[in-house]
């Protein structure tokens, strides 16, 4: 999930290139509607910054659902989520902008996805 809708298309080609299977809500509220009609992806990717509801209430949703989701959060702003980093058990991988998308990958390969 991407606040920037253009840069969102850009990523999500990448990935779906890669052999990721990808959904996009480019909005918090349309990402927790989304992840609580389930089933629940296999990672939670999201921004920081999103309208109506930021990525750290996406993200705090989706663990309620499964305390053991991981979670990649692409952000310009890492020492906001640093702050909010205790609330997380295991901590979310933190990505900074402009996104390294290689390292990105081979990170989410790795998650067996």
């Amino acid at each position: 999930m991407d606040d920037d809708i253009r840069s969102a298309r850009v990523f999500v080609r990448m990935l779906r290139e890669d052999g990721f299977d990808v959904e996009v809500a480019h909005d918090g509220a349309v990402a927790i509607g989304r992840l609580s009609r389930g089933p629940l992806p296999h990672v939670l990717v999201t921004d920081l910054h999103m309208p109506h509801a930021d990525g750290i209430a996406v993200a705090k949703y989706a663990r309620s659902c499964d305390p053991t989701l991981p979670i990649f959060m692409v952000t310009g702003y890492p020492e906001l989520i640093a702050a909010h980093a205790r609330a997380f058990d295991p901590a979310p991988r933190v990505f900074t902008k402009p996104l390294d998308y290689p390292t990105f990958a081979k990170e989410l390969d790795r998650t067996g996805t």
